[in-house]
């Protein structure tokens, strides 16, 4: 919702429909004192003047450049100024009371009770002096009061709206803080102590602890991994990175459209492997040239879709894929494979989709704004009871229940599923009666206008409201000028209609979006900590494996030797405490010099000759880059049966690049793990490039990223 720099959206559309509301207030007065120009020149331009002046002090309360108008004047001050040009028009030049709705609003807003009550029986008295009439004055004394109440509304939620769209940012990193510490918790019971463990084993610098040192060090790499992947089974996305990455690197153009909402919950894991088994498949056994991955949700379920063009595929994707069948069943899911009508073979899953979140409660705020809405129906009620003729009161009554019933049910529900119905309904009681009961009815068309634009495209909802008031008015008015008069009214009531229903769906929307964004950044935090754990913590677990079953070897032969790599591990573990640390913290900071020192060491401790041609790498690039090399010397050791690699970084002033290659290709393509998927968001989001795959005999990953 960002607009231009200094204001967002929100804002701006929420000050002009204050702005509006005001306007249309004031409107019929300026009316008023502008048809007594031709006779009273100096008292109907006054009248005029002093309907600005008033909407202009009543934007105060959501324009800071109203305010800068007298910076220094105190909010009573405003009050004062705006009580003394109310009275000035009513009592002196003879406009309506209805003005005084506007100061009215200000003395609501400033929860000034005692001087509102007093404020509107002195309007009353005036009233009732001037015309003689107590019918009148009921009817322009709820005039005030309704007035009053929607400004007070509007202005109330406008204000709202803004505060909920600048707090937006603070309750998304408020969920992330909470995340931080749920995580720090979960993480300190399990791999902490794993570490700890580990740590204290290799101090004793004792051959002796080898064995109950390596199966801690397996445990704890296996929590590591478990972990990562719980975390990462909340999104597709690295996956998604990962089947991209494959088939690009097969020659095979991959289509990719996400259409589902996340967090997914556990069955985002089942997912991943079907994605990660099918794409598989596709690169493997066919000839496939184009792949299309699809994601979205139907009847409660995400469904994923692997569509490709390789034909061969369909002769064994069904038998590569019947190992996942039961996993998609476990979960509550089917999992279906083979031929589609246009030839391409199809591997389609779905999972139950995670129940949607709770809406929250309308916040105190908007069910003040909603409560005086209807407190203004039931007012309009009155009032229409205390107009309509006694006779025809057994029509009326009942016309204006329903109507006000459904517009109660049509504020209180966001969704449009009913709302046209609702509508049409109004309608009905809105237009029907007119005939009979005249310029007394003309509000139901307005409260009509304003919902029918609210509940239709703004082009169509326009035209429809704009035909309702000019209807209202030919049928209620007994000439041009009444006519028009009825239909400035129901404007009136049309604009204040939508600015107080618009608002309170502004609210709602807001409410969602901040929702929405801070599920976000806890779905955006766990995967950052999942691709941590797997980049940092997984790769020195791994290398303290390597090393400590090296030292088991070594342990009789060259028992000095199995001492040093022991001093080695204590190294590690020590290292990998830290590293747990900024999981649960920000983005950790790695120098690329060491990273590269740790990562050739390993290697050579697993008898893997290294060839290293190590240029410039800014601090930067080498933080992200570090990462990157981490993975590629896990996969190495886990994944291949290299004897020889070669580790390059080049820099051409724009960009940093790193390559890693190595001779134990296996047989076949296999896909790339979910550290290649994390590690193709990681420099996506940065605006690098990741490429992983068979390259004349060897295997080489290529990452790129931005100098800076």
């Amino acid at each position: 919702m960002e607009g231009a720099p200094g204001k967002d959206i929100a804002s701006r559309l929420s000050h002009a429909l204050v702005v509006a509301v005001a306007a249309a207030v004031a409107s019929v007065h300026v009316l008023k004192g502008l048809a007594r120009v031709p006779a009273e020149p100096g008292a109907g331009l006054a009248v005029a003047a002093a309907c600005l002046t008033l909407v202009v002090a009543q934007l105060r309360h959501t324009s800071p450049a109203v305010r800068r108008i007298a910076p220094t004047a105190p909010p009573v001050a405003w009050t004062a100024a705006e009580l003394a040009v109310g009275w000035l028009a009513v009592v002196p030049l003879g406009a309506s009371i209805g003005l005084l709705c506007l100061p009215a609003a200000s003395l609501l807003l400033e929860r000034r009770r005692v001087s509102l009550a007093l404020f509107v029986g002195c309007a009353a008295l005036v009233e009732l002096a001037r015309s003689g009439s107590a019918r009148d004055t009921a009817d322009l004394t709820l005039i005030v009061a309704i007035g009053g109440i929607m400004l007070y509304a509007v202005t109330t939620l406008a204000l709202f709206a803004t505060r909920a769209h600048a707090a937006r940012l603070t309750l998304a990193a408020s969920a992330v803080t909470a995340e931080r510490l749920r995580l720090a918790s979960s993480l300190q019971a399990e791999l902490a102590a794993g570490l700890r463990e580990v740590h204290g084993l290799a101090r004793r610098d004792d051959p002796a602890v080898l064995d109950p040192l390596i199966a801690a060090a397996r445990r704890t790499l296996a929590a590591t991994r478990a972990t990562a992947a719980e975390l990462r089974s909340l999104s597709l996305a690295p996956e998604a990175a990962s089947a991209r990455a494959l088939l690009t690197s097969a020659g095979i153009t991959a289509d990719l459209r996400v259409r589902h909402s996340e967090p997914l919950g556990p069955a985002g894991t089942v997912l991943a492997a079907v994605l990660r088994e099918a794409v598989t498949a596709v690169v493997r056994v066919g000839d496939a040239r184009r792949c299309e991955i699809v994601t979205g949700e139907r009847a409660g379920q995400v469904v994923l879709r692997v569509v490709s063009d390789g034909v061969p595929t369909a002769a064994l994707g069904a038998d590569l894929l019947d190992g996942l069948a039961d996993r998609v069943r476990a979960v509550g899911g089917r999992l279906t494979a083979g031929l589609e009508p246009d030839g391409r073979f199809a591997v389609e899953a779905a999972v139950g989709a995670t129940p949607a979140p709770t809406a929250s409660a309308d916040p105190p705020e908007l069910r003040t704004a909603l409560g005086l809405y209807f407190l203004v129906l039931g007012t309009f009620w009155v009032k229409a009871v205390l107009l309509v003729p006694v006779a025809l009161l057994w029509l009326g009554v009942p016309c204006l229940l329903a109507f006000c019933a459904l517009q109660i049910r049509f504020a209180t529900q966001d969704s449009p599923r009913h709302a046209r119905l609702v509508l049409l309904a109004s309608a009905a009681f809105a237009l029907a009666p007119l005939p009979w009961f005249g310029r007394n009815w003309i509000g139901t068309v307005g409260i009509l206008a304003g919902s029918v634009l609210i509940a239709l495209p703004l082009r169509a909802g326009a035209a429809l409201a704009a035909a309702a008031v000019v209807a209202g008015g030919v049928i209620t008015g007994g000439g041009p000028a009444p006519a028009l008069l009825a239909a400035v009214d129901a404007l009136v009531t049309c604009v204040v209609v939508y600015g107080v229903l618009r608002l309170v769906r502004l609210v709602r929307e807001l409410q969602r979006a901040g929702a929405g964004l801070a599920r976000a950044a806890v779905v955006t935090e766990r995967l950052r900590a999942a691709r941590d754990l797997h980049d940092l913590l997984g790769h020195g677990l791994t290398a303290i494996l390597l090393k400590a079953e090296l030292a088991r070897r070594l342990a009789d032969q060259d028992a000095g030797r199995a001492r040093a790599e022991l001093r080695d591990i204590v190294r590690l573990a020590e290292r990998g405490e830290s590293e747990l640390r900024t999981v649960v913290s920000d983005s950790p900071r790695l120098s690329f010099a060491a990273e590269l020192a740790s990562a050739t060491a390993v290697l050579e401790a697993a008898a893997i000759k290294v060839e290293v041609d190590d240029g410039p790498v800014p601090a930067a690039a080498g933080a992200v880059l570090s990462v990157v090399l981490r993975e590629a010397v896990t996969n190495i050791l886990r994944h291949s049966s290299a004897r020889h690699a070669r580790i390059a970084t080049s820099a051409d002033g724009a960009s940093v690049r790193l390559e890693v290659e190595n001779d134990g290709v296996a047989d076949g393509v296999s896909a790339p793990g979910s550290g290649v998927g994390g590690l193709t968001v990681r420099l996506t989001a940065i605006g690098g490039t990741l490429v992983a795959g068979p390259d004349d005999g060897w295997y080489l990953l290529r990452a790129e990223v931005p100098a800076g």
